[in-house]
């Protein structure tokens, strides 16, 4: 690791030196470099002209050291206009997608396209040399690599969970943009910069070498050239330091750029850091009763499939009440994540979301982005599954939470904002929050990581927690505290809750009522000890049937279900498990099956047309 960045360190010399030079060129010149003495007219090297003088007598070594500062002081004007434009527009584009960014990168494309010397030729023609038309005329050329690249990468995270969980928490494009996207997205635009730097040298030179450029007398390397041409010959000393110079920076520029894109070292600025769209229903929906925060009706997901379209989810109603425990269960791919998590905009931009859903009283199908950012993060919480996901590898937790304090509203000066970020990893249960509030997402493990999640998502004190997976991957002694946890915080804030999970016998630990989902529809629900100890449906006997029971003889096989999961709702025209019940008569091939209650005004409800809990009764 050293002897790389002493590497490093060595190919930037060249480039750091004559930084340094230009800046420093007040100080370190000995004359004045537009000064002219003729009497001293193309004097060789000596102690009072270390490099000579031109045809004028002025001192090339001023000349030089003047023409570092104005070379490279017109290089990072058109590096800093060129990334910062580029990357923006890049990082907006990848974002937004759509239309938006198929238009940017069309253009992108054209601008690559064009050779940029000419670009250059053509703007100054036009304009007229000068610094100002110079830096405008590179730039105009410049932007695009950058702009491609930042898109590239922004589009690539365009659909990460972690991002998924910023806009639940409030966060608008413009911070999302900022603060999270265009931070990774400088990485590899700034080793681009480097490699560039050597080529808008040699651009802003050759400029001034065919007289576009730096008009004179200012000393400028590539008018210094042209300047020496005639005199190659008889006085070798004005010619060759600057492009020696020109030859170094250009170098240097593109081996340090190499070394950075290989992955030797890494920008240490990069160390600082759609809602989908939906319709609403027609029909009118009854106002909950005020023990309800969620009822859901009549929800449906729909995703475009070609020229047709595919429901995932089809007419699931559900309700959680204060203080209680909903859990969704199924197998991989039943469509429980997309029930749990599609009344709050947190699926793909292009579903499609159709019924209703009631916070309280506030229809959450059909709101914009700015009313679901001001119900996201604040009165509705989610865990997300995977925390390596969700959080941002280049911020710490502290970070982390802060940005969800501040978003719910609660945060005002840093530390005071950081007091509450610690109180709220204390109350999820990690140890010394001031010291975890300074660790990056990788030093933690996954269960202090979850922790760190259920922190943020308790940021706006909500009223609905909704939890995705939030033990998978996890051991059982992890998933057991995790679970009691989320219990504990059950009882203690008095919030509704949503868990999603595959798994019965973990749910049971804390679910109050069972949702068992199987291609994209509920087929049994109810409190879930009668679920667990009297399940009705024969999918939610298998679920049950396939968890390990202590006490079972070794060498016993688990007992299992056959065939592959469901797939979507309108798959089949009668019952989606039919394939795979043992149960399965001629009728459930063609009949759909409605979740009715298993007796009169019974909570218990199955989606069977026979009935195993009556076919056990005969």
């Amino acid at each position: 690791m050293n002897r790389g960045r002493g590497r490093t360190a060595l190919i930037a010399i060249p480039l750091v030196a004559f930084v340094v030079a230009g800046v420093l060129a007040p100080l370190l010149a000995p004359a004045d470099p537009t000064a002219n003495d003729l009497a001293a007219s193309l004097a060789p090297p000596s102690a009072g002209h270390p490099l000579g003088t031109d045809q004028l007598g002025r001192d090339q070594l001023s000349r030089l050291l003047y023409g570092a500062r104005i070379s490279l002081g017109i290089t990072a004007a058109v590096l800093a206009i060129s990334l910062t434009a580029g990357a923006v527009v890049g990082a907006m584009a990848g974002y937004l997608g759509g239309w938006v960014d198929r238009a940017v990168s069309r253009v992108i494309d054209v601008v690559v396209s064009l050779p940029g010397m000419l670009v250059a030729l053509a703007v100054i023609g036009v304009r007229g040399p000068g610094v100002d038309n110079l830096v405008l005329a590179l730039s105009l050329w410049s932007w695009a690599p950058y702009a491609r690249i930042a898109r590239a990468r922004v589009a690539g995270m365009r659909g990460s969970p972690h991002l998924d969980a910023l806009r639940l928490l409030g966060a608008g494009r413009g911070r999302i943009v900022g603060r999270h996207l265009l931070p990774p997205a400088l990485a590899p635009c700034l080793v681009y910069a480097s490699t560039d730097v050597g080529t808008v040298v040699l651009s802003v030179a050759t400029l001034s070498f065919l007289g576009l450029g730096v008009a004179p007398p200012y000393a400028e390397w590539g008018q210094m050239l042209i300047e020496g041409r005639p005199f190659l010959a008889s006085a070798w000393w004005l010619a060759y330091p600057p492009g020696i110079a020109i030859t170094a920076v250009v170098f240097a520029s593109n081996l340090l750029g190499e070394r950075l894109a290989a992955g030797a070292e890494r920008p240490s600025i990069l160390r600082l850091v759609r809602p989908g769209r939906i319709r609403r229903t027609t029909e009118p929906v009854a106002s909950p009763d005020p023990g309800t925060v969620l009822r859901v009706r009549g929800l449906s997901v729909t995703y475009p499939d070609g020229s047709a379209s595919r429901r995932v989810v089809a007419e699931v109603s559900y309700e959680v009440r204060r203080g209680q425990v909903l859990a969704f269960v199924g197998e991989t791919g039943s469509g429980k994540t997309t029930a749990a998590l599609a009344p709050f905009g947190l699926l793909d931009p292009i579903a499609v979301v159709t019924g209703s859903a009631l916070l309280d009283t506030r229809e959450l199908v059909g709101l914009g982005p700015g009313e679901r950012r001001r119900i996201n993060g604040r009165r509705v919480g989610v865990v997300f599954q995977d925390s390596g996901a969700f959080l941002n590898p280049l911020r710490t937790i502290g970070a982390h939470v802060d940005e969800a304090v501040r978003n719910a509203g609660r945060g005002g000066r840093r530390a005071a904002t950081r007091r509450v970020s610690e109180e709220l990893l204390r109350l999820a249960g990690l140890p010394d929050p001031p010291a975890v509030a300074r660790e990056f997402p990788h030093q933690l493990s996954g269960g202090m990581r979850q922790r760190a999640q259920i922190a943020m998502a308790l940021a706006g004190e909500p009223e609905l927690l909704v939890a995705d997976e939030p033990t998978s991957a996890l051991d059982v002694t992890v998933q057991a505290q995790l679970l009691d946890l989320l219990a504990r915080l059950r009882d203690e804030l008095g919030m509704a809750m949503i868990i999603v999970s595959h798994d019965l016998a973990v749910v049971s630990r804390v679910a109050d009522t069972v949702a068992v989902v199987y291609a994209g529809r509920i087929v049994e629900s109810g409190p879930a000890s009668t679920v667990i100890n009297n399940p009705d449906h024969p999918y939610t006997r298998g679920l049950l049937d396939a968890v390990p029971r202590p006490g079972t003889a070794p060498g016993t096989r688990f007992r299992t279900m056959p065939g592959l999961a469901g797939g979507g709702p309108d798959d089949l025209d009668g019952c989606a498990f039919a394939p795979r019940c043992a149960l399965r008569e001629d009728n459930c091939a063609h009949q759909p099956p409605a979740l009715e209650p298993l007796f009169p005004a019974s909570a218990h409800r199955s989606a069977c047309l026979r009935r195993p809990s009556r076919e056990e009764s005969c």
